[in-house]
């Protein structure tokens, strides 16, 4: 093929022939336009695909680590350590008793096992306080409950289970 075949009396010929064009190309170009061979496609590569994809990617990694870290990091305010034993506390009121479960868990093999004592009051100076004792078991989770005779707004709870001690202060 020559130039002759581009025109024909004088007028121009237009062809769409992706290979007729880049015979004319430079080599850096044809070289670009060669077929590479097939990658295996991958779960990173199809979702990294992208740069809208890539940015997505990061930003959910990276609430994903936020969330573990704050998972890790932050407690409840009625969750606590108690030699080895995790303790979650609530209370639930109806009419003048406060009802309270403790949910025990056992955080290791050596976690104490024995008698706990509780003591449940109110924030201030001549509350009443009503005193318990509950015993661990070494099962990994046990649920305890029990009621106390008054009720109020903000509830303090002493854990004391060997040489540890726990202190919970529940607002309801």
């Amino acid at each position: 093929m020559n130039d002759k075949d581009d025109f024909d009396d004088g007028r121009v010929v237009f062809y769409y022939s992706r290979e007729r064009r880049l015979k004319r190309a430079s080599p850096s170009v044809r070289k670009f336009n060669e077929a590479a061979p097939p990658r295996k496609s991958n779960l990173f590569r199809t979702l990294t695909a992208t740069r809208p994809l890539q940015f997505m990617f990061i930003s959910v990694v990276t609430v994903c680590v936020a969330v573990i870290i704050a998972s890790l990091f932050i407690t409840s305010e009625n969750t606590r350590v108690l030699e080895n034993n995790t303790v979650v506390v609530s209370v639930a009121t109806a009419g003048d008793k406060s009802y309270i479960t403790v949910k025990k868990t056992a955080k290791a093999a050596g976690a104490y096992s024995g008698a706990v004592d509780i003591a449940v009051s109110f924030k201030g100076e001549n509350q009443p306080i009503d005193a318990r004792r509950v015993y661990f078991t070494p099962e990994t989770e046990e649920v305890f409950r029990f009621s106390v005779p008054f009720t109020g707004k903000k509830m303090l709870l002493l854990f004391e289970a060997g040489a540890g001690r726990a202190l919970f202060t529940i607002s309801l």
